[in-house]
């Protein structure tokens, strides 16, 4: 009994900061807008937009992509694909897709330069040959929606903003994976500080592998690709190198208008955030790392510990938090979603994402630190190269 009484103002703690979490989630919701509600005035001149796709082996999704795009109704559009070294039938079909359609142009990178994490490289190559006004900055596994261009290209233009992202509508195969999908771009939102992101003069920044849209006068004005090649957050850099040259970002939800299937099952999600979690999470700090997991896994378990500890205790105050946790929790399960059938259910079991993601954390730590850095798209990257290239750095230390 009395070591519950010692803990239960750690309890209180994280109760708190759940309830806390699901405000600024709601809050995030609200503020950010979505592009297929917004309504806009079209450009009186379309600009020339460029879209630069870097694919390494996405010879199963690449051709599908592009052809979304090729249907688009944009007037003046070219499409770069950059075929990064791949192993597969990817440059095949890059040259075929270029023979077949003159908005397309292949670009066909054979070795990378010591130093540049490869996708990084391949956007680096691409931009070098674009010459749109506007640049496009997407994945070759995402799907368009025939007015999306146009659409985001009015909005960002009526925003007078330099830099767009949109968030797109993921596609999962598997429970299991839907639910830790949903946790990880929730924690997304709230390490990104996402809900500033369209508000006047905000300091917070964030970018979207799927969509980044960008003018190509302000992206001139950063350090480039360059700056940001050991950078495996490139995305989300580039949001940031928009806000430290003076650029203007918006932020906005394209649920109806990008559709992506970004892992096909839990255990490709492991592998894939190897290169991810441990640097821009957690500064590649083991120590980082531990005391974070150690707070989603409080996180997670503190609405119940609370009930538990309130009814041990007789605590009045410990069951109104714990109460006050679930509620918070339902609530923006069932009112922040767009398929009630579907997306409440899984962000209901938001706890058990946490305890994945937790895990995906620890291991991409573990390995990165056993294997003294990171082995992707077969080089092999030092942890101190690594530490030394970063830029993005959800945490300021």
């Amino acid at each position: 009994m009395e070591t519950i009484f010692l803990f239960s103002p750690i309890v209180l703690f994280f109760c708190v900061a759940w309830i806390a979490a699901f405000v600024y989630l709601a809050w995030a919701f609200k503020r950010i807008p979505r592009l297929e509600r917004e309504t806009v005035a079209e450009p009186d001149r379309w600009p020339r937009l460029s879209v630069v796709i870097p694919a390494c082996n996405e010879a199963a999704h690449v051709e599908s992509a592009v052809m979304t795009l090729l249907r688009q109704d944009y007037p003046d559009l070219e499409i770069i694909l950059v075929n990064d070294r791949s192993t597969d039938a990817t440059g095949a079909i890059i040259d075929r897709l270029a023979k077949g359609d003159p908005r397309i142009r292949a670009v066909h990178v054979h070795t990378l330069p010591d130093g540049w994490l490869g996708k990084v490289h391949a956007l680096h190559c691409g931009v070098a040959k674009a010459n749109g006004d506007w640049l496009l900055l997407t994945d070759a596994d995402v799907h368009f929606a025939p007015t999306t261009l146009r659409r985001a290209l009015a909005y960002v233009w009526n925003c007078a903003a330099d830099h767009l992202a949109l968030i797109p509508r993921t596609i999962q195969k598997g429970f299991w994976l839907d639910v830790v999908v949903q946790t990880f771009g929730l924690l997304f939102l709230i390490a990104t500080r996402a809900a500033g992101v369209n508000q006047p003069g905000n300091k917070s920044y964030v970018g979207i592998g799927a969509f980044n849209l960008v003018k190509a006068d302000r992206f001139r004005r950063t350090p480039g690709f360059e700056w940001l090649r050991l950078e495996p957050g490139d995305d989300v850099g580039l949001g940031m190198m928009i806000q430290q040259a003076g650029g203007v970002s918006r932020l906005a939800l394209a649920h109806k208008h990008l559709t992506v299937e970004w892992y096909p099952s839990v255990r490709a999600m492991f592998r894939g955030l190897e290169k991810n979690l441990f640097g821009p999470g957690s500064n590649y700090r083991w120590g980082v790392t531990l005391v974070q997991v150690g707070g989603l896994w409080a996180l997670a378990g503190a609405p119940w510990a609370a009930v538990m500890f309130g009814v041990a205790l007789d605590s009045m105050l410990l069951l109104l938090a714990g109460a006050a946790a679930f509620t918070a929790h339902g609530l923006f399960s069932l009112c922040c979603v767009e398929n009630r059938s579907k997306d409440t259910l899984t962000l209901l079991l938001f706890p058990f994402g946490l305890l994945l993601i937790g895990a995906m954390m620890l291991r991409a730590g573990y390995k990165c630190l056993k294997n003294d850095g990171i082995d992707w798209r077969g080089t092999h990257y030092p942890l101190m190269q690594l530490r030394q290239g970063q830029r993005v750095k959800f945490l300021k230390i």
